[in-house]
């Protein structure tokens, strides 16, 4: 007689839920998001704006998926200004800051009455340096802040303001060759040569 031996039976482990929809994703259906946890293709959209997301694209937050411009929007609120919150300011802060911005101020101030180069701080004499505007830069440091270039005859050199968040902050300038200035701030090459003495 064959003996039967009476096998345990276990059931198979239950499919994982989709952190979206909360219902079984079976393999067959599913897309690995954000930290290894399975989501139904069809459920990889933004939680926002419901746009359809991919991994590229996706930004996760204790899973939930949003879109970048949705979670910047719901994740990094902005100040009023403009600015990201940056957490609470103290009295410290803001002098610590008033501070840096008055020795920033008098660098600069240092630096045009001594002739002194504004990319490396070091002193520029007349055999070595190139004036642009009233700021006196060596030949070797004075190249375009957008592509790198450096002034020649063809090439003129002017100094641009740079992009600052406050408005109401000293104007700081940068400075461009005639072709990225011209691009920068809208204007022909040909206006911005015409006003412009080469160097």
């Amino acid at each position: 007689s064959i003996q039967t031996a009476a096998m345990g039976w276990t059931a198979p482990p239950a499919a994982p839920q989709c952190p979206a929809c909360k219902t079984s994703v079976f393999p067959a259906e599913s897309f690995m998001a954000a930290d290894r946890k399975p989501f139904h293709t069809a459920c990889v959209k933004c939680k926002t704006c419901r746009k359809v997301l991919t991994s590229a694209t996706l930004n996760e937050h204790q899973t939930q998926l949003y879109c970048q411009s949705c979670y910047v929007s719901v994740f990094m609120p902005q100040k009023p200004g403009g600015e990201s919150y940056g957490g609470i300011v103290t009295p410290e802060d803001l002098k610590r800051k008033e501070e840096e911005e008055r020795k920033k101020l008098e660098k600069a101030k240092r630096a045009k009455a001594e002739r002194r180069c504004p990319t490396c701080d070091m002193k520029t004499y007349a055999e070595d340096s190139i004036q642009v505007s009233d700021v006196f830069y060596h030949k070797a440091c004075l190249k375009c802040v957008e592509c790198g270039r450096g002034p020649d005859s063809e090439t003129p050199m002017m100094l641009g303001p740079k992009d600052n968040e406050d408005v109401f902050a000293e104007e700081e300038l940068e400075p461009f060759c005639k072709f990225c200035f011209a691009k920068r701030f809208k204007l022909s090459v040909l206006n911005v040569a015409d006003s412009v003495t080469i160097l």
